[in-house]
Order: C-alpha cells, then sequence, then structure tokens
C-alpha cells in the first residue's frame, strides 16, 4: 500500500537536555552538528598546513642534503606541492563557509537565549541552566559570542 503518515519530528539523540522544547533542542542539535563539522574541517586544515611546510621544506633542503638526485626529487616534490596547496586551499574554503554557516546558528540561539528561551512568566533560571550545561558538556560558551 503506501505510507499514509510520516514521523514530523525525529527522535532527539540525547533526551536530557535542558530546553523547554522540542523545537529548541533540534536547533540546538543543528548547531551542534555544524560546529562538530566545523572543528573537523578547521583539524583537516591544520594537517593540510603541516604537509604544505614539510613539502616545502622539502623543495628547499633536498639540493643541499643530496647533491646528485635532490634536484630531481625538488621538481618531485613540487608536483606533491602543488596538489597539497589545492588540497588546503579546498579546506580553507570548506572551513569559512562553515564557520558562516555555525556563526549564523551560534548567534540564532544567542538570540533565542536572550529573548525567547521559555514561556515562564515569573523570572526563572532556564537560561543560566542551558548555557551552563553547553558549556560543561560541549565547551561552547553562549555568553561572550565568540567561537573557538
Amino acid at each position: 500500500m503506501g505510507i499514509l503518515c510520516q514521523p514530523a519530528i525525529k527522535t532527539i539523540g540525547h533526551q536530557n537536555l535542558p530546553v523547554p522544547s522540542v523545537r529548541m533542542a533540534l536547533l540546538f542539535y543543528e548547531f551542534l552538528s555544524r560546529y562538530k563539522e566545523w572543528k573537523t574541517a578547521k583539524l583537516q586544515e591544520a594537517i593540510g598546513m603541516l604537509i604544505l611546510l614539510f613539502v616545502g621544506l622539502c623543495i628547499l633542503f633536498l639540493p643541499w642534503l643530496l647533491p646528485e638526485r635532490g634536484i630531481i626529487m625538488s621538481m618531485v616534490m613540487l608536483v606533491f606541492f602543488y596538489f597539497a596547496l589545492r588540497y588546503y586551499l579546498e579546506v580553507n574554503e570548506r572551513v569559512n563557509h562553515l564557520y558562516i554557516n555555525v556563526h549564523i546558528l551560534h548567534h540564532h540561539l544567542i538570540g533565542k537565549l536572550e529573548v525567547g528561551f521559555c514561556d515562564h512568566s515569573a523570572p526563572c533560571h532556564c537560561v543560566e541552566n542551558f548555557s551552563r550545561y553547553v558549556e560543561k558538556q560541549y565547551n561552547i560558551s553562549f555568553s561572550n559570542g565568540l567561537l573557538r
């Protein structure tokens, strides 16, 4: 036959998140997945930079270390340098794109925390509890507006 209805909201992975609504939890988990993707891309960028540094140093020092074959090996390393540079530039572009996405979601979450996080009419500690939880659990701060 067919499916008559589909679930509107997917099951959330961690049920102990101190948020007042499922929509806020989904927004946070979207931010968290993008944040982890950005951190992974930053690590790949650092590895790419180290590879570039190593290959560049090899290009410079191989002619002096190996006088007979050093120039030929430097030319081969120059080809490796070209491909490593292309990889680094692609990863760098992805890091910048992901940072913009993460920064927008971070800013959106900060706005939700400042304006409409919960529906309590009396003063409450929902925002502080959530901020402390995220700081403790994920090492992400919502107080300074900066991502690290």
